[in-house]
C-alpha cells in the first residue's frame, strides 16, 4: 500500500512561533510530508486573521452542506511558511441551534460544520478535483470527522491525534440529527455526555486509528484515572493507539544559527554556550559565575507543573553551589513564594513572572540543567529543544520525557546514551533526591558532563523523522479501513 494523498484537517493554525501541540503539528507535518514528495493539502476553517496573514487565495469551490441554506465557499492559498496548499472553508453561520449549558455551543457548532466540510471534501462532494487516501484529523474540534467518515457511503480512512484527553467539548445532538445520520450513531452512549455528542469520544470511538504524541504517553493515557473519562475508549482501542513524537523545529531552534544567542555554537564548540550562561545570568540580575551549576524552569507555576514541590525543595538544593531562573506566569499563592525566596536567596534566585521567547531561547541556551518538574508532559517539547542546545534536561519519568531522555548511570556512561537525568516526583523529598544526583553530577564531573551535552546535542527529534513515522501509520490506517470493518 502506498500513500500518495492526504487531506491534514486542523482548527488552529498561526504565522507565530509557537509550542502549541496542534498549532505546532499543523505548521510542521504537513511540509515534512510534503518533502517526501507526498501531496497534502492542509483544510481549516477561514477565520479572518488567517484570511489576513494568508495574503493571496483562490475560490476553488462552493458546494451545500446539509443543514445549511447558504454555500460553503473553498478557498485555496499556501499555509504560512511553506508551500504546502492549503484550503481555507468559508462556512455560513448556521440556522440556529437550541441554546444549551454550554457557553461555546456556538464555536462548538462551527467545528461541527468544518468536519462536515473536511468529510464533503474527502468523498468528493465538495466540487473539488482532488480526493484524499486518507483524512489526518489533528486536535478535538476534528473529532466529529470520524463518526461522519465511517457512516458515508464513499468512506475515506481516517487517522485521528488526541493531543489533550481534558478536552471534552461536545455539540447538541439536535444539529446532528439533521444531517440525517443512521440511529446507531445517534444513540451510541459512549460518544455521550449529558445528551450531546463529544468530539473527542466519538474521534476515539470510529477512528480508523488513533494517534497521540508519545508511546509511553499512548501507553499511559489507557489506565484508570489518566484520561479524563476516556481510559475505557482508549483501552478498547488500543491495538490502533499508536505514540509518535512530534519533531522539533530545527530552524527556528538552533544553537548554531540563533540570533538571540550571545554566540553561536554546536557540538564541537560547546565552549562557546558559556557565554549564553553568562548573558542569561545578567538578564536576571544574577552574579555571573561560569562555574556555578544554573537550572532553568520554564512554564506555568501550577500544581499540574510540580511547582509546589520544587518551591519546598529549592531552599535546601541552594545549599549547593547553584543559581536556578524561573521564566512564567502563574497561581498567586506560588508567585508569591517565589517572590519571597527570590527576596531571601538573591543572588542564586531569579524569575520573571510572564512569557517571553527572547528569554526563552536565552535559558535553553545559557543554563546548565533544563528542569521540567511537570508530572505530565506528553509532548515534552522544552527538554528537547534544551537537548539540542547542549542543556542537560532533569525531567520527570513520565510520558513523553521518558521518551525524549536517557536517564545517567553507570550502564549508560559507559555506552555513551547518557542525556539527561529522569526525576521521581513521588513527593518533595524523592524530588529533592533526584535533582540533587544532578546538580552533584554537574559539580563533579565536568567532562562527564559534557559528554552527556553532547550526547543530547545528536540525538534526531526532527519533523522530518516525524513525518516517515507518520506515512507508515497511514499506510496502516488505509489497510484497517479497506480489509476490515471496524469494531470498537
Amino acid at each position: 500500500m502506498n500513500i500518495h494523498n492526504v487531506l491534514f484537517a486542523t482548527c488552529e493554525i498561526t504565522p507565530q512561533e509557537s509550542i502549541n501541540q496542534i498549532i505546532d503539528m499543523t505548521m510542521q507535518l504537513p511540509p515534512a510530508i510534503k518533502a517526501l514528495r507526498r501531496h497534502i493539502y492542509v483544510v481549516a476553517p477561514a477565520y479572518q486573521e488567517l484570511l489576513n496573514s494568508v495574503g493571496k487565495r483562490t475560490l476553488c469551490a462552493e458546494f451545500k452542506i446539509k443543514g445549511l441554506d447558504l454555500p460553503v465557499s473553498l478557498y485555496e492559498s499556501k499555509l504560512p511558511g511553506s508551500s504546502v496548499k492549503l484550503l481555507l472553508a468559508d462556512i455560513p453561520a448556521g440556522n440556529g441551534h437550541e441554546a444549551d449549558d454550554n457557553a461555546n455551543a456556538g464555536h462548538n457548532e462551527h467545528f461541527a460544520r468544518f468536519c462536515q466540510v473536511a468529510v464533503a471534501i474527502a468523498t468528493g462532494e465538495a466540487n473539488f478535483n482532488w480526493r484524499p487516501q486518507l483524512v489526518h484529523c489533528n486536535g478535538w474540534q476534528t473529532g466529529l470527522i470520524p463518526p461522519l467518515m465511517r457512516h458515508h457511503e464513499k468512506r475515506v480512512a481516517t487517522l485521528f491525534t488526541l493531543h489533550n484527553p481534558e478536552k471534552q467539548a461536545r455539540v447538541a445532538l439536535t444539529l446532528l440529527k439533521n444531517w440525517g445520520l443512521p440511529a446507531t450513531l445517534m444513540d451510541d452512549s459512549s460518544i455521550m455526555i449529558e445528551g450531546q455528542i463529544c468530539f473527542t469520544r466519538a474521534a476515539l470511538r470510529y477512528a480508523d486509528n488513533i494517534s497521540t504524541t508519545s508511546p509511553t504517553y499512548a501507553r499511559e493515557i489507557t489506565t484508570a484515572g489518566s484520561s479524563c473519562g476516556v481510559e475505557s475508549l482508549l483501552k478498547a482501542r488500543e491495538k490502533n493507539l499508536r505514540g509518535i513524537l512530534n519533531g522539533l523545529n530545527y530552524q527556528k531552534w538552533n544553537p548554531a544559527k540563533d540570533k538571540r544567542l550571545p554566540r553561536n555554537y554546536n557540538s564541537h564548540t560547546i565552549g562557546d554556550k558559556i557565554l549564553s550562561k553568562l548573558a542569561l545570568q545578567r538578564a536576571f540580575n544574577l552574579p555571573p559565575r561560569e562555574n556555578c551549576c544554573l537550572v532553568g524552569v520554564i512554564g506555568e507555576l501550577a500544581t499540574t507543573e510540580g511547582i509546589e514541590q520544587l518551591l519546598a525543595v529549592i531552599p535546601a538544593l541552594l545549599k549547593q553551589d547553584m543559581q536556578i531562573i524561573l521564566l512564567g506566569k502563574g497561581e498567586i499563592e506560588y508567585v508569591s513564594q517565589l517572590r519571597d525566596i527570590c527576596l531571601n536567596h538573591s543572588e542564586q534566585i531569579a524569575a520573571h513572572i510572564r512569557e517571553d521567547n527572547h528569554l526563552s531561547h536565552l535559558i535553553i541556551g545559557g543554563a546548565d540543567i533544563y528542569l521540567a518538574p511537570s508530572r505530565l508532559d506528553p509532548c515534552a517539547t522544552r527538554p528537547r529543544l534544551a537537548l539540542r542546545y547542549g542543556t542537560v534536561p532533569a525531567v520527570n519519568n513520565s510520558s513523553a520525557l521518558a521518551d525524549s531522555v536517557v536517564d545517567t548511570n553507570d550502564h549508560t556512561l559507559s555506552n555513551n546514551t547518557a542525556s539527561g537525568f529522569l526525576l521521581d516526583l513521588t513527593d518533595a523529598d524523592t524530588l529533592f533526591t533526584t535533582l540533587n544526583r544532578a546538580i552533584t553530577f554537574y559539580l563533579e564531573q565536568p567532562k562527564e558532563w559534557k559528554k552527556i551535552a553532547i550526547n543530547g546535542m545528536q540525538q534526531d527529534f526532527s519533523w522530518r523523522k516525524t513525518a516517515k513515522q507518520y506515512i507508515d501509520l497511514y499506510k496502516k490506517t488505509i489497510e484497517i479501513q479497506e480489509n476490515s470493518d471496524l469494531q470498537v
